[in-house]
């Protein structure tokens, strides 16, 4: 591929940092909170459990987290430094 679409994270350059849960994380810029979630040591520590399953596309709703306060759907909204995500335990809303 070329030009400005899809770019393999490892070459992703800026990283951000989010709170997941009130923990730091130093994410690449660029991703949906989504992205963020799944790259974040709280999945692979067992932290947060995510659904068995997504759409990817905000019709499942199963990805509702927190951020910043308000209630979104993490595959629609991409990450910002300084964000906050609280995921309540798990991600079913």
């Amino acid at each position: 591929m070329s030009g400005q679409g899809f770019r393999p994270v490892r070459d992703a350059g800026e990283r951000i940092m989010v709170a997941i849960d009130g923990v730091r994380h130093e994410l690449p810029a660029g991703m949906s909170v989504l992205a963020a979630l799944l790259c974040a040591d709280a999945v692979a520590d067992g932290r947060v459990t995510p659904p068995d399953w997504f759409c990817g596309i905000g019709q499942c709703q199963r990805c509702r987290v927190c951020v910043n306060g308000q209630e979104v759907i993490a595959c629609q909204v991409p990450a910002r430094p300084g964000d906050v995500i609280d995921t309540r335990g798990d991600w079913s809303g």
